[in-house]
Protein backbone atom coordinates (compact mmCIF):
# COMPACT_ATOMS: atom_id res chain seq x y z
CA UNK A 1 0.00 0.00 0.00
CA UNK A 2 1.46 3.61 -1.07
CA UNK A 3 2.47 5.51 1.75
CA UNK A 4 0.35 8.23 2.81
CA UNK A 5 1.10 12.44 2.96
CA UNK A 6 -0.28 15.32 4.78
CA UNK A 7 -0.65 19.10 3.83
CA UNK A 8 2.47 20.72 5.31
CA UNK A 9 1.09 23.79 4.63
CA UNK A 10 -2.23 22.83 6.69
CA UNK A 11 -0.17 22.03 9.86
CA UNK A 12 1.93 25.29 9.72
CA UNK A 13 -1.76 27.37 9.37
CA UNK A 14 -2.38 25.35 12.57
CA UNK A 15 0.91 26.38 14.40
CA UNK A 16 0.02 29.88 13.82
CA UNK A 17 -3.53 29.83 15.11
CA UNK A 18 -2.43 28.24 18.19
CA UNK A 19 0.48 30.23 18.63
CA UNK A 20 -1.76 33.27 18.33
CA UNK A 21 -4.12 31.81 21.52
CA UNK A 22 -0.58 31.26 23.82
CA UNK A 23 -0.69 27.69 22.74
CA UNK A 24 3.13 26.60 21.53
CA UNK A 25 3.11 23.44 19.12
CA UNK A 26 5.73 22.76 16.92
CA UNK A 27 4.29 20.72 13.74
CA UNK A 28 6.78 17.93 12.41
CA UNK A 29 9.35 19.02 10.21
CA UNK A 30 8.88 18.67 6.27
CA UNK A 31 11.65 19.51 3.34
CA UNK A 32 8.55 20.09 0.98
CA UNK A 33 4.89 20.87 0.65
CA UNK A 34 3.62 17.49 2.43
CA UNK A 35 4.84 15.25 5.18
CA UNK A 36 3.98 11.62 6.62
CA UNK A 37 -0.18 11.23 7.20
CA UNK A 38 0.70 9.60 10.30
CA UNK A 39 2.94 11.92 11.49
CA UNK A 40 -0.14 15.00 10.89
CA UNK A 41 -2.20 12.55 12.53
CA UNK A 42 0.43 12.17 16.07
CA UNK A 43 0.58 15.95 15.98
CA UNK A 44 -3.65 17.15 16.13
CA UNK A 45 -4.17 14.24 18.07
CA UNK A 46 -1.36 14.98 20.88
CA UNK A 47 -2.82 19.05 20.85
CA UNK A 48 -6.04 17.99 21.01
CA UNK A 49 -4.48 15.65 24.59
CA UNK A 50 -3.20 18.75 25.86
CA UNK A 51 -5.37 21.57 25.17
CA UNK A 52 -8.77 19.81 24.27
CA UNK A 53 -10.49 20.34 21.04
CA UNK A 54 -11.68 24.31 21.48
CA UNK A 55 -8.14 25.41 19.82
CA UNK A 56 -8.73 23.11 16.47
CA UNK A 57 -12.00 24.05 16.11
CA UNK A 58 -10.55 27.96 15.84
CA UNK A 59 -7.44 27.57 13.74
CA UNK A 60 -9.60 28.57 10.62
CA UNK A 61 -9.91 31.69 11.89
CA UNK A 62 -6.80 32.27 10.37
CA UNK A 63 -7.85 31.69 7.23
CA UNK A 64 -8.06 35.58 6.14
CA UNK A 65 -4.01 35.95 6.50
CA UNK A 66 -3.45 32.92 4.08
CA UNK A 67 -5.65 33.87 1.58
CA UNK A 68 -2.31 34.97 -0.76
CA UNK A 69 -2.54 30.32 -1.01
CA UNK A 70 -4.24 29.54 -4.25
CA UNK A 71 -6.16 26.87 -2.85
CA UNK A 72 -7.59 29.30 0.10
CA UNK A 73 -8.44 31.99 -1.95
CA UNK A 74 -10.01 29.67 -4.30
CA UNK A 75 -12.47 28.33 -1.10
CA UNK A 76 -12.66 32.18 -0.59
CA UNK A 77 -14.19 32.92 -3.50
CA UNK A 78 -17.04 30.31 -3.18
CA UNK A 79 -20.39 32.00 -4.17
CA UNK A 80 -22.60 30.66 -1.10
CA UNK A 81 -22.57 27.80 0.91
CA UNK A 82 -23.23 24.60 -1.51
CA UNK A 83 -20.89 26.25 -3.89
CA UNK A 84 -18.46 26.40 -0.74
CA UNK A 85 -19.27 22.33 -0.19
CA UNK A 86 -18.74 21.67 -3.51
CA UNK A 87 -15.19 23.50 -3.94
CA UNK A 88 -14.04 21.44 -0.59
CA UNK A 89 -15.07 18.17 -2.09
CA UNK A 90 -13.33 18.93 -5.59
CA UNK A 91 -9.93 20.06 -3.47
CA UNK A 92 -10.24 16.45 -1.69
CA UNK A 93 -10.48 14.75 -4.97
CA UNK A 94 -7.52 16.60 -6.56
CA UNK A 95 -5.59 15.72 -2.97
CA UNK A 96 -6.35 12.54 -2.88
CA UNK A 97 -7.71 13.37 0.73
CA UNK A 98 -7.88 10.11 3.30
CA UNK A 99 -10.32 11.68 4.85
CA UNK A 100 -13.56 13.15 2.80
CA UNK A 101 -16.60 15.26 3.67
CA UNK A 102 -19.95 13.83 2.64
CA UNK A 103 -22.96 16.20 2.16
CA UNK A 104 -25.72 13.63 3.75
CA UNK A 105 -28.64 16.32 3.24
CA UNK A 106 -29.05 19.98 2.06
CA UNK A 107 -31.55 22.61 1.38
CA UNK A 108 -32.39 26.39 1.59
CA UNK A 109 -30.61 27.46 4.98
CA UNK A 110 -29.37 24.40 6.13
CA UNK A 111 -26.83 21.17 5.53
CA UNK A 112 -25.89 18.13 6.89
CA UNK A 113 -22.52 16.71 6.34
CA UNK A 114 -20.25 13.93 8.11
CA UNK A 115 -16.18 13.75 7.92
CA UNK A 116 -15.61 9.99 7.06
CA UNK A 117 -12.45 7.75 6.42
CA UNK A 118 -11.38 4.07 5.42
CA UNK A 119 -13.47 1.57 8.01
CA UNK A 120 -10.31 0.31 9.24
CA UNK A 121 -9.31 4.34 9.76
CA UNK A 122 -11.87 6.96 10.35
CA UNK A 123 -11.32 10.82 11.03
CA UNK A 124 -10.01 11.10 14.79
CA UNK A 125 -12.04 13.65 16.65
CA UNK A 126 -8.99 15.99 16.07
CA UNK A 127 -9.22 15.57 12.53
CA UNK A 128 -12.94 16.53 12.84
CA UNK A 129 -12.68 19.68 14.57
CA UNK A 130 -9.92 20.91 12.43
CA UNK A 131 -11.89 20.57 9.15
CA UNK A 132 -15.08 21.35 10.97
CA UNK A 133 -13.65 24.74 11.89
CA UNK A 134 -12.05 25.54 8.20
CA UNK A 135 -15.51 24.76 6.89
CA UNK A 136 -17.80 27.22 9.80
CA UNK A 137 -15.11 30.03 9.05
CA UNK A 138 -15.69 29.28 5.39
CA UNK A 139 -18.82 29.54 5.09
CA UNK A 140 -19.27 32.63 7.29
CA UNK A 141 -16.97 34.28 4.99
CA UNK A 142 -18.62 33.01 1.64
CA UNK A 143 -22.01 34.62 2.71
CA UNK A 144 -23.79 32.52 5.73
CA UNK A 145 -25.33 34.68 8.11
CA UNK A 146 -26.72 33.77 11.74
CA UNK A 147 -24.59 30.72 10.99
CA UNK A 148 -25.15 28.04 13.76
CA UNK A 149 -23.12 24.78 13.80
CA UNK A 150 -23.48 21.73 16.11
CA UNK A 151 -22.59 18.43 16.24
CA UNK A 152 -23.72 14.88 17.20
CA UNK A 153 -26.17 12.36 16.05
CA UNK A 154 -28.39 12.51 19.38
CA UNK A 155 -28.14 15.20 21.48
CA UNK A 156 -26.33 17.63 18.98
CA UNK A 157 -24.03 19.72 20.43
CA UNK A 158 -23.72 23.30 19.60
CA UNK A 159 -20.34 24.59 18.80
CA UNK A 160 -20.70 27.75 17.09
CA UNK A 161 -23.02 30.82 16.83
CA UNK A 162 -23.28 34.47 17.38
CA UNK A 163 -20.11 34.56 15.23
CA UNK A 164 -17.95 32.14 17.91
CA UNK A 165 -16.97 28.79 18.82
CA UNK A 166 -18.88 28.01 22.36
CA UNK A 167 -18.29 24.73 22.88
CA UNK A 168 -15.93 21.61 21.54
CA UNK A 169 -17.88 18.45 20.20
CA UNK A 170 -17.91 15.26 21.89
CA UNK A 171 -15.06 13.35 21.70
CA UNK A 172 -17.52 10.03 20.85
CA UNK A 173 -20.04 12.12 18.51
CA UNK A 174 -17.14 14.13 16.08
CA UNK A 175 -17.62 13.59 12.59
CA UNK A 176 -21.75 14.85 12.29
CA UNK A 177 -22.27 18.28 11.64
CA UNK A 178 -25.28 20.20 11.46
CA UNK A 179 -25.14 23.92 9.77
CA UNK A 180 -27.91 26.32 9.59
CA UNK A 181 -28.10 29.71 8.15
CA UNK A 182 -31.70 31.80 8.16
CA UNK A 183 -30.12 33.60 5.28
CA UNK A 184 -26.76 34.58 3.04
CA UNK A 185 -25.62 37.96 1.83
CA UNK A 186 -25.56 39.21 -1.78
CA UNK A 187 -23.46 38.07 -4.51
CA UNK A 188 -20.79 39.96 -5.91
CA UNK A 189 -21.19 41.99 -8.80
CA UNK A 190 -18.73 42.79 -11.64
CA UNK A 191 -16.86 46.44 -10.21
CA UNK A 192 -18.52 49.47 -11.19
CA UNK A 193 -14.95 50.47 -12.61
CA UNK A 194 -15.17 47.98 -15.31
CA UNK A 195 -18.31 49.54 -16.97
CA UNK A 196 -15.98 51.68 -19.53
CA UNK A 197 -14.62 48.02 -20.98
CA UNK A 198 -15.26 45.61 -23.57
CA UNK A 199 -17.41 42.75 -22.68
CA UNK A 200 -14.50 40.36 -23.50
CA UNK A 201 -11.90 42.47 -21.03
CA UNK A 202 -14.81 42.33 -18.37
CA UNK A 203 -15.31 38.88 -19.09
CA UNK A 204 -11.99 37.97 -18.51
CA UNK A 205 -11.16 40.07 -15.33
CA UNK A 206 -14.33 38.57 -13.51
CA UNK A 207 -13.19 34.81 -15.01
CA UNK A 208 -9.71 35.44 -13.26
CA UNK A 209 -11.01 36.82 -10.27
CA UNK A 210 -12.28 33.41 -9.51
CA UNK A 211 -10.95 30.31 -12.07
CA UNK A 212 -12.04 27.70 -9.48
CA UNK A 213 -15.62 28.61 -9.92
CA UNK A 214 -18.15 26.45 -11.57
CA UNK A 215 -18.57 29.09 -14.26
CA UNK A 216 -21.22 28.91 -16.84
CA UNK A 217 -22.44 31.27 -20.19
CA UNK A 218 -25.32 31.90 -18.01
CA UNK A 219 -24.00 32.67 -14.74
CA UNK A 220 -21.12 34.98 -16.43
CA UNK A 221 -23.71 37.13 -18.52
CA UNK A 222 -25.84 37.55 -15.58
CA UNK A 223 -22.97 39.01 -13.92
CA UNK A 224 -21.92 41.03 -16.92
CA UNK A 225 -25.69 42.08 -17.04
CA UNK A 226 -25.86 40.37 -20.97
CA UNK A 227 -28.34 38.21 -22.37
CA UNK A 228 -26.09 35.25 -22.95
CA UNK A 229 -26.63 34.96 -26.54
CA UNK A 230 -25.34 39.01 -26.66
CA UNK A 231 -22.49 37.86 -24.64
CA UNK A 232 -21.05 34.63 -26.63
CA UNK A 233 -21.20 36.75 -29.96
CA UNK A 234 -19.29 39.54 -27.77
CA UNK A 235 -16.89 36.45 -27.02
CA UNK A 236 -16.44 35.02 -30.60
CA UNK A 237 -13.21 37.17 -31.31
CA UNK A 238 -11.81 35.49 -28.16
CA UNK A 239 -12.51 31.97 -28.92
CA UNK A 240 -16.25 32.23 -27.61
CA UNK A 241 -17.12 31.11 -23.46
CA UNK A 242 -14.85 28.35 -23.51
CA UNK A 243 -12.25 29.53 -24.76
CA UNK A 244 -11.94 32.25 -23.09
CA UNK A 245 -12.33 30.34 -19.93
CA UNK A 246 -9.23 27.75 -20.86
CA UNK A 247 -7.21 30.94 -22.08
CA UNK A 248 -7.87 32.24 -18.06
CA UNK A 249 -7.61 29.04 -16.21
CA UNK A 250 -4.10 28.04 -18.70
CA UNK A 251 -2.43 31.36 -18.08
CA UNK A 252 -2.78 31.42 -14.16
CA UNK A 253 -2.12 27.84 -14.10
CA UNK A 254 1.31 28.81 -15.70
CA UNK A 255 1.94 31.62 -13.61
CA UNK A 256 1.78 29.82 -10.42
CA UNK A 257 3.66 26.86 -12.42
CA UNK A 258 6.06 29.23 -12.73
CA UNK A 259 6.61 31.54 -9.72
CA UNK A 260 4.58 29.82 -6.80
CA UNK A 261 5.90 26.72 -4.87
CA UNK A 262 2.32 25.58 -4.69
CA UNK A 263 2.19 21.77 -5.38
CA UNK A 264 0.39 21.33 -9.05
CA UNK A 265 -2.71 19.55 -7.40
CA UNK A 266 -3.44 22.49 -5.34
CA UNK A 267 -2.89 24.54 -8.70
CA UNK A 268 -5.10 22.56 -10.43
CA UNK A 269 -7.89 22.92 -7.53
CA UNK A 270 -7.40 26.58 -7.66
CA UNK A 271 -7.72 26.60 -11.05
CA UNK A 272 -10.68 25.36 -11.45
CA UNK A 273 -10.25 22.11 -13.14
CA UNK A 274 -12.54 18.91 -12.14
CA UNK A 275 -9.70 17.03 -10.82
CA UNK A 276 -5.39 16.41 -11.81
CA UNK A 277 -6.21 14.26 -15.08
CA UNK A 278 -8.41 17.05 -16.25
CA UNK A 279 -5.70 19.86 -15.14
CA UNK A 280 -3.01 17.66 -17.19
CA UNK A 281 -5.02 17.08 -20.49
CA UNK A 282 -6.46 20.26 -21.07
CA UNK A 283 -3.28 21.98 -19.82
CA UNK A 284 -1.08 20.02 -22.02
CA UNK A 285 -3.57 20.50 -24.97
CA UNK A 286 -2.82 24.78 -24.75
CA UNK A 287 0.94 24.11 -23.91
CA UNK A 288 1.86 21.14 -25.64
CA UNK A 289 3.21 20.40 -22.09
CA UNK A 290 2.05 18.57 -18.86
CA UNK A 291 1.71 21.30 -15.79
CA UNK A 292 4.57 19.15 -14.08
CA UNK A 293 6.96 19.21 -17.53
CA UNK A 294 6.16 23.36 -17.66
CA UNK A 295 7.00 23.49 -14.25
CA UNK A 296 10.75 22.24 -14.91
CA UNK A 297 11.16 24.14 -18.28
CA UNK A 298 9.88 27.58 -17.04
CA UNK A 299 10.58 27.48 -13.01
CA UNK A 300 11.65 31.01 -11.74
CA UNK A 301 14.07 29.83 -9.00
CA UNK A 302 14.18 32.77 -5.93
CA UNK A 303 16.88 35.21 -6.00
CA UNK A 304 18.12 33.45 -2.46
CA UNK A 305 19.25 29.81 -4.68
CA UNK A 306 17.12 26.87 -6.13
CA UNK A 307 13.24 26.63 -6.68
CA UNK A 308 12.67 23.98 -3.90
CA UNK A 309 11.28 20.86 -4.78
CA UNK A 310 7.32 20.84 -5.25
CA UNK A 311 6.85 18.05 -7.40
CA UNK A 312 3.93 15.84 -6.30
CA UNK A 313 4.97 12.39 -4.88
CA UNK A 314 3.77 9.69 -7.00
CA UNK A 315 1.29 7.51 -5.57
CA UNK A 316 1.12 9.06 -2.66
CA UNK A 317 -2.45 10.39 -1.22
CA UNK A 318 -3.40 13.38 0.76
CA UNK A 319 -5.38 14.39 3.41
Amino acid sequence: MAEEYASARLLELVRHALAAEGIHAVPPVSDGALLPFAAKRAFLTGVAHDHGLLPLLRVGSALPAASSDPAVSALLSAVGPHDLFERWQRLERFTHSRHRVVVREHGTGHLLAEHIGPPSAPPEPAEDALVLGVLTVLLSLCGARDLVVATGHDGPVTVFTDGAFTAAPRLRDSALWRFTWPHTAPPVRAPAEDAGQDAASRAYRLLAADPARRWTLGCLAAELGLPPRSLQRRLRDAGGFSGLLARVRTEIAAELLMHGGHTVSVIGFACGYADQPHFTRHFKVRTAMTPSVYRAAFRRPAPDGPAARTQEPTNRRTS
